[in-house]
């Protein structure tokens, strides 16, 4: 069952593939988003892209989509963390070219999108479970932070994640999302 840690940076797994686009961190495989993934189709059972999406051009992120989908067998989960628009953090890192909200991937379910039926690129993700993180699920100053219980009230259900996202005072730090491949 190979996996894949896109993004590794800091979270170099030991039993897993770990491949990041800085050749300053420690990583298996070195390679730039816009080339491809040096992998056989099919070849991945799950992917993790930790801060991974939000630092591809906008203009590409959907054929780097479709290269993750390419690299996945069928039913293969995706799970991505990314920041949420409301962040502080989402906007502070200039090589952020993307924020995220509840419904982001909508648009590559195998049928298209919830309201509008759209689909862009190849890729077919059925997205199988989006939380809002009020506190990241890592946070780097303030271990801490990650040990309090409190993103379970805004994921009771899409409504109310949607509210949650509308009305939320504080913000969010990171959405998360599990996606899984459809390929059959």
């Amino acid at each position: 069952m190979p996996k894949l840690n896109y993004g590794c940076g800091k979270d170099y797994r030991e039993d897993w593939v770990n491949l990041d686009i800085n050749p300053e961190v420690r990583a298996d495989v070195h390679v730039a988003p816009s080339d491809p993934v040096p992998f056989p189709d099919n070849y991945f059972d799950e992917v993790l892209l930790d801060n991974v999406l939000e630092h591809i051009p906008r203009t590409e992120l959907f054929s780097f989509l479709d290269e993750i989908y390419r690299i996945c067998s069928d039913k293969a989960v995706v799970r991505v963390y990314v920041p949420h628009y409301t962040s502080v953090f989402a906007w502070a890192n200039i090589s952020h070219h993307s924020v995220f909200a509840v419904g982001a991937f909508d648009c590559c379910r195998p049928v298209g999108g919830m309201h509008s039926g759209e689909r862009y690129g190849k890729a077919a993700f059925m997205v199988k479970r989006q939380r809002l993180l009020l506190i990241g699920h890592n946070p780097v100053r303030c271990k801490w932070l990650g040990r309090i219980p409190v993103n379970g009230l805004f994921n009771i259900n899409w409504i109310w994640q949607k509210l949650m996202e509308r009305f939320q005072i504080f913000g969010f730090d990171e959405i998360y999302f599990e996606l899984q491949v459809v390929k059959s």
